[in-house]
């Protein structure tokens, strides 16, 4: 018995040895041996339409590729194979012989008494060069280095290809109709990396990946929409030809000037072959004709009805918000939309203008436009069928925007919805024939202070995109802009006295050529920034300014790398009450002007902590003669708060009248002072005082009329005679 089992298992090896070349009756590609609970081998890889004998050498087996004989579980192999039990011998049995044609994975075992439970089980896969793998198939060149897929340029189409409509990386496809790494044969119309870039770009999110475009609710259905089923090479296409979908609608198939189109896009590549079909690329991305192919923003931009409407959402800044896509996974935190618009024609928008006595022009430069545009727009989908009578949305002028339905139509707060349910990808547009606000509400805003009017520029001519300049009036945003459509572009808004205004200029991307000035309603220019350099905040800009006792000091924030300070700041206190705090968000230096009274105390706090590198961070202030005071501008040091300064101390009518009694010339000095003092003064004591009050030098006594101050550091200086009575303050600068 020893020498019988040692021939067959010589005999079993022979065979597995001669694995392409079985004999007799089991002449096949492969050969699977059934010896006591062991196939051998009991895993094999194979090529679509190739043959796999079964022969038993050892033992009463049977070969079961239905259900597990173990679980009772269907095996789920793509096609069910079996054959009956039968007694091995020597010479070998063949059990049959089966053709996998269909790709895939095949798990089988042995049906006898207890041989699977033991471990005789295997597993057949049938790996064709699919579509799937087509998608992936990368080039190398001599060095075996990757330089590149066999599909050109069109990795971001292949990669969405196989995530929804392959089982190449699920394991199962995640859309039954299709499966690319499947036995069915079909023509796949590849949109190139251009194309899917131009469609991200439409989204208008810079941040918005290709990833990102993967979580599009529709894409699996514009993805089906791009495929045909059969096989159709690049000279089996016709001019006027349809070709079936897997969505379930027809490609139409033309010719212009020699080149193939499938609907609108440009067969540019063809014929890359696979086992189950072929590849062709094309220059635009395809979509059926009953899914929206527009944001909320695009209906609006392609109507010729609604210019107006474009124009005012474009400078209002609602024109960003109105590309989001909130229906893509993952596009962000909290995601915007989706949206619907009630959109007033442009007809409209004229008899609303002329309402209020004014004109579409000076309409779009009213500072009412912001909540004008915002009250027609709500951040939900609403369609007409999902909407009762009585039901109030709320729009993003913070008001209750009323639906009624009755026989006569459907109307929102009266106005009648003439054109319903515009789909679009991220919402809904239903065009209305009246403007949803009132024409009392466009009015010029007048403050006790009158009107100031913002202008913003663009040397380029194309806006200012994505940049926005926030309007703050006494603690308050009373608008965002984001600057002109073309060169320029204004806004007015009313202020009173004492008011605080204060610009926060926000960049993003490349903010070259933007610039803002601000006038008051005398035409005199308050602030500009910009015109020579990038644009930043403007702060402290006082209504009605008073003419001070004092006079004005001149904050300079800066960063070293033009990156600002961030989310830190600089609070400035004025009499121990916070006047003005003062953000830096953008550039190399910033400047803020700020009105001084005599005897005002001033303490300059910084709040610090909250950016990455602050060291790089640091401001100066002057006083109102234009001496630097403060310097915390130190490279490589963190800027520190100063407390208790005082730029100017009021004096008395006597103190004046004995301060004209000394005379201090050059001033500003290099050094060498002359005074001229009255005889009385001259055994009085001088004290040299920095600008903090500190003592820096003291004189016994005025011996003579020179003193020379070349030994002492450049900067401002005070010089204190001790004169009976009081003390006499003199104000000197050295350079």
């Amino acid at each position: 018995m020893t020498y019988l089992k040692s021939i067959s298992i010589a005999f079993a090896f022979l065979l597995v040895g001669n694995n392409s070349t079985a004999q007799g009756p089991c002449d096949a590609d492969h050969n699977v041996l059934l010896t006591d609970f062991a196939f051998t081998p009991n895993t094999l890889e194979i090529l679509p339409g190739e043959t796999v004998a079964f022969i038993n050498v050892q033992g009463t087996h049977s070969v079961n590729g239905v259900n597990s004989t173990v679980s009772g579980d269907s095996f789920n192999n793509p096609v069910e194979f079996s054959f009956p039990e039968s007694e091995g011998t020597t010479e070998g049995t063949c059990m049959g012989v089966f053709t996998f044609d269909v790709p895939g994975t095949y798990n089988f075992d042995c049906g006898v008494g207890f041989h699977a439970e033991l471990g005789m089980v295997g597993q057949i896969v049938v790996d064709a060069y699919t579509i799937s793998d087509l998608l992936i198939d990368a080039v190398y060149d001599e060095n075996d280095e990757f330089s590149g897929y066999v599909l050109p340029l069109s990795f971001q189409s292949s990669y969405s290809m196989n995530s929804y409509l392959s089982s190449y990386y699920t394991g199962q496809s995640e859309d039954s109709i299709v499966d690319l790494n499947g036995n069915q044969l079909y023509t796949v119309f590849l949109s190139n990396d251009a194309a899917v870039d131009a469609i991200r770009a439409e989204f208008g999110d810079p941040e918005m990946s290709q990833f990102d475009l993967l979580g599009f609710i529709d894409l699996p259905a514009a993805l089906r929409y791009s495929i045909v089923e059969g096989v159709y090479m690049a000279e089996d296409l016709q001019n006027g030809q349809l070709l079936p979908t897997t969505y379930g609608q027809d490609l139409l198939v033309s010719e212009s000037n020699g080149l193939l189109m499938v609907d609108d896009a440009t067969v540019i590549s063809t014929n890359y072959v696979a086992d189950n079909g072929v590849v062709h690329i094309i220059d635009k991305t395809l979509a059926p004709s009953d899914l929206p192919a527009m944001s909320v923003w695009d209906i609006i931009e392609d109507s010729e009805d609604h210019q107006f409407l474009e124009d005012a959402v474009t400078v209002t800044g609602f024109k960003t918000l109105l590309r989001k896509q909130s229906e893509i996974v993952g596009n962000s935190e909290n995601p915007k939309g989706p949206f619907t618009v009630f959109a007033p024609t442009d007809q409209a928008f004229q008899a609303f203008a002329q309402a209020a006595g004014t004109s579409t022009i000076d309409l779009l430069n009213a500072s009412s436009l912001n909540d004008i545009v915002g009250s027609h727009i709500i951040e939900s989908r609403n369609l007409i069928a999902d909407i009762s009578n009585g039901t109030q949305l709320q729009n993003y002028a913070n008001e209750n925007l009323q639906m009624t339905i009755n026989s006569e139509g459907v109307f929102v707060n009266g106005v009648e919805i003439t054109v319903t349910d515009v789909l679009a990808y991220n919402g809904v547009v239903h065009v209305i024939d009246a403007v949803l606000s009132e024409p009392a509400d466009v009015t010029t805003p007048v403050g006790t202070c009158g009107t100031w009017t913002l202008y913003m520029f663009d040397d380029e001519g194309n806006g200012w995109d994505e940049t926005q300049l926030y309007v703050e009036v006494d603690g308050e945003i009373i608008s965002v802009e984001t600057g002109p459509v073309g060169n320029y572009s204004t806004f007015e808004f009313g202020v009173d006295e004492g008011d605080v205004v204060n610009l926060y200029y926000i960049p993003a991307g490349a903010a070259y050529g933007q610039s803002y000035v601000v006038e008051d309603n005398n035409n005199q220019e308050i602030i500009s920034s910009g015109q020579s350099g990038a644009a930043g905040n403007s702060m402290g800009l006082l209504s009605c300014p008073s003419t001070p006792t004092c006079g004005t000091i001149e904050i300079v924030m800066s960063h070293e790398y033009g990156e600002g300070w961030g989310n830190n700041r600089l609070d400035v206190y004025k009499n121990d009450v916070l006047y003005l705090p003062i953000p830096f968000y953008f550039n190399y230096e910033q400047t803020t002007f700020i009105q001084a009274d005599n005897d005002d105390v001033f303490d300059f706090e910084y709040i610090g902590g909250q950016s990455f590198e602050p060291e790089y961070a640091g401001y100066k202030i002057f006083g109102p003669d234009g001496v630097l005071v403060i310097n915390q501008d130190v490279n490589g040091q963190i800027p520190e708060s100063t407390t208790v300064i005082k730029f100017c101390e009021e004096q008395t009518a006597i103190e004046l009248l004995l301060e004209d009694q000394i005379v201090i010339y050059p001033n500003p000095s290099d050094g060498i002072l002359k005074i001229v003092a009255p005889e009385a003064y001259q055994n009085t004591e001088i004290d040299l005082m920095d600008i903090l009050g500190n003592k820096v030098f003291s004189w016994n006594k005025l011996t003579e009329d020179i003193l020379d101050l070349s030994r002492f550091g450049k900067g401002a200086y005070v010089l204190e005679f001790q004169v009976p009575n009081a003390p006499i303050r003199k104000s000197i600068i050295l350079k």
